[in-house]
């Protein structure tokens, strides 16, 4: 190969793209080297270089190699610049594409695709990867809004052909009873090009072209030249009639399911070269995870709407409007017990299906508005059926939110009592008591216990409900808790009101709990009591808050535009350094290092994302050595003038995390350093473990945490002392712990400074 160009390679000092091996693959071709994102710039200031060849990650400082991209081009908007991670993954390629690099290569696809790609740079064929770039991304965010699998295939379709060269595509699938492959989804010229042909994935001619290839092999496959592609045959006259000369099939694949084969057909032969089939095959797949993401939530919704179908109980779904509620649908048992179709009370008003008595309750006494503020009790009301018949039933209703979270109606639950006027005839059948989740049970009106199921037993932590005989509600609460029931709740109750909320009980070994309780009086004056545990609805509660919460912060702080103004200034302001006088260097440089915080912020707020966006994420063993070593070599090579010492060996064991483990000690060492006002910086890392709990102390010698602050600092948005950051550290560390079931403490450190603390539960 001739000598056809400059090559700059960025990387660290750990990982570089090996010279000379680059050097076989590109001729003799001119090539320098950088270390850093400084030098790179300088490089690309002072020296005709014509294409730069970056690893994903840099110094600490830097920003890694798409911060280095904004950078080069601030200065050069028209350089290639070709992404080299020493390891890819999906994720950074659709980052690298999304950022507008000229082209991705994984350190693992070997040096000779490393030089192709970069020849082809210097070639400019920069143009064509920047139109595949754009068609990718187009196509995420019509994914990312797609909820059905028609609106996937419609998507990308219309997608590929407003795209250059592309004249046509369609995406089919695998009739296995059949045999064949059948269209579902097309875009662009086509004129009966679909009902003119067959494809059968077996050794058949008609399975010899790219599509039934890409069927069978699960690979990509091209035809350059279909005028003379001797497989084509079968279709070759329908396609040139319609203008196409080449086409590619791309199997639509994850975990090894098939989700339909997409079919690109462009009006010029050669369109579909290695860069370009790279490219597809990573569409490909990022259109086969979104068919698996609404193939898993139209599974959900099946098993909800099954359940909606089968429940036991009548159920209706009603919508709030300007007129009040109306039946917006319901399941069979509703409809059979009114005596009317669904289709019927579809759109009716639920006041229709009410007595007037009931109606009053719905309407005039605020019934509805407490259902949809999620206040409403157990309470009875009587239906009127077709033939007027009343229908006495127990309800219980919940708010009902849209896809945004918006109240829209409620869930409304109705159990026919008409048969058992009182509660006290459905609490007398043993069976369907003893058989229930929650915890049930008859008190006398002087509180004392008749009758206790198993639940209600295992609720307080003991094994056996006849621990409740003879023994009065209050074993089960605390002084203040007792004295709330008797001034509040109990007086209520004897005058005839049913009572609904929430409380703290006491269990057996002393420890409080959350807990929903109803009580409900009868004839004989008597009571009801139903508890259920809702220590996991709280638990579940919290995590949604802190996701809305952090979700919120993030679409605050995490926009395209400002991260590349960020980097536009970066850029703008480190190029200030050669221009100004030595009496004004220190306020440039305290500019760049500002906006490198800034640009750091982005990165901080993508793991809150990320962790919030996968909080049902299975955790797995990983090992603490290899984890913690790796944050302290990070941080201590990043702050040079910090001491950063390890007190004694770092235990070799596996504890309960997953692959964000190494974020909260990069948080926390990064947190102990940036605060510490000490002369000389230290920070101390000591871990230990034993056969259940491995312990983590970070201890620094700064200022340390006041004791009214020491909870607060884990909240979203809480900044450290002079803190310039924007509080998300610490409260991520928090939040990951916590998923792990671990905790997270912080002490004071002696004589000064701070020790945070951190628990994870090991794995045998």
């Amino acid at each position: 190969m001739s000598s056809r160009g400059h090559v700059l390679c960025v990387g660290s000092e750990g990982w570089q793209p090996s010279r000379d091996a680059l050097a076989d693959a590109v001729g003799d071709a001119e090539i320098r080297t950088a270390t850093t994102a400084a030098e790179a710039l300088e490089l690309v200031s002072a020296w005709p270089a014509d294409c730069v060849v970056a690893a994903s990650r840099l110094p600490a400082g830097d920003g890694g190699g798409l911060a280095l991209l904004e950078r080069v081009r601030a200065v050069e908007p028209d350089l290639p610049f070709v992404l080299h991670p020493a390891e890819g993954s999906e994720r950074l390629a659709s980052e690298a594409i999304g950022a507008g690099v000229t082209d991705y290569v994984a350190g693992t696809d070997g040096t000779e695709r490393l030089g192709e790609a970069v020849m082809a740079a210097i070639d400019g064929s920069d143009g064509e990867s920047a139109r595949i770039a754009d068609l990718v991304r187009t196509i995420q965010q019509r994914l990312v809004r797609a909820r059905t699998t028609e609106e996937i295939d419609r998507g990308v379709c219309e997608a590929i052909v407003d795209t250059e060269p592309y004249a046509f595509a369609w995406i089919g699938e695998y009739d296995a009873a059949d045999g064949r492959v059948v269209p579902r989804a097309s875009a662009g010229f086509e004129s009966g090009y679909l009902e003119a042909i067959e494809i059968r994935p077996d050794d058949s001619s008609l399975g010899q072209g790219p599509t039934g290839r890409a069927v069978r092999t699960r690979t990509l496959e091209a035809v350059q030249d279909i005028p003379s592609e001797p497989t084509y045959e079968p279709w070759r006259a329908d396609a040139m009639e319609r203008t196409y000369r080449s086409s590619a099939a791309v199997p639509l694949v994850r975990e090894e399911t098939l989700y339909g084969v997409l079919n690109v057909y462009a009006d010029r032969t050669d369109a579909f070269d290695e860069s370009e089939n790279a490219l597809l095959c990573d569409l490909g797949k990022t259109v086969a995870h979104a068919f698996h993401r609404v193939r898993i939530q139209d599974r959900y919704e099946a098993q909800y709407r099954e359940l909606f179908e089968e429940a036991p109980v009548m159920v209706a779904l009603t919508e709030d409007t300007a007129d009040g509620p109306v039946i917006d649908d319901c399941n069979r048992r509703f409809a059979a017990k009114l005596g009317w179709s669904r289709e019927a009370l579809r759109g009716r008003p639920l006041a229709d299906v009410y007595s007037e008595a009931s109606v009053a309750r719905l309407l005039d006494h605020d019934g509805y508005e407490r259902a949809l503020a999620g206040e409403f009790a157990t309470a009875e009301r009587t239906l009127l059926t077709r033939g007027n018949e009343r229908l006495e039933t127990l309800l219980q209703a919940t708010p009902r939110r849209n896809t945004h979270g918006d109240v829209v109606g409620t869930h409304a639950l109705y159990v026919d009592m008409t048969e058992q006027k009182r509660a006290r005839e459905v609490i007398d059948q043993a069976e369907a008591m003893e058989a229930s989740m929650d915890g049930m049970a008859i008190l006398e009106p002087s509180g004392e216990y008749v009758y206790a199921n198993q639940a209600h037993a295992d609720i307080y932590g003991y094994d056996d409900p006849a621990v409740f005989l003879g023994n009065t509600w209050r074993m089960n609460y605390d002084d203040a808790e007792v004295d709330r029931f008797e001034s509040e709740v109990f007086p209520a109750v004897a005058g005839g009101d049913e009572w609904r909320g929430e409380a703290t009980g006491v269990r057996a070994d002393g420890s409080p709990f959350p807990q929903e309780l109803s009580l409900s009086p009868l004839a004989d004056g008597r009571y009801i009591c139903v508890v259920r545990d809702a220590t996991e609805r709280r638990r579940y509660e919290r995590r949604l808050e802190r996701q809305r919460d952090n979700l919120e912060i993030l679409n605050q702080v995490v926009r395209h535009d400002i991260r590349n103004d960020l980097q536009v200034v970066l850029g703008y302001v480190e190029s200030l350094r050669t221009f100004v006088g030595e009496d004004r260097t220190a306020h440039v440089e305290r500019a760049v290092e500002s906006a490198r915080d800034a640009v750091e912020i982005t990165e901080t707020a993508g793991d809150v994302a990320e962790v919030m966006l996968t909080a049902d994420a299975e955790t797995k063993p990983v090992g603490l050595g290899c984890v913690l070593d790796e944050q302290v070599s990070e941080v201590r090579s990043t702050y040079e003038d910090t001491v950063l010492t390890t007190d004694g060996t770092i235990p070799d064991v596996d504890v309960r995390a997953d692959n964000m483990l190494g974020s909260v000690f990069r948080n926390l060492l990064t947190n102990a350093v940036e605060h510490n006002d000490g002369a000389i910086r230290k920070v101390t890392v000591a871990a230990a473990a034993d056969a259940d709990t491995a312990t983590v102390r970070v201890a620094d010698n700064g200022p340390g945490i006041p004791d009214d602050r020491k909870d607060a600092i884990f909240e979203e948005g809480e900044k450290g002392l002079d803190s310039g950051g924007t509080g998300l550290g610490l409260y991520l560390a928090e939040t990951l712990v916590d998923r792990y079931g671990g905790d997270i403490r912080v002490g004071d450190n002696d004589p000064n400074g701070a020790v945070f603390t951190v628990e994870l539960p090991v794995v045998d």
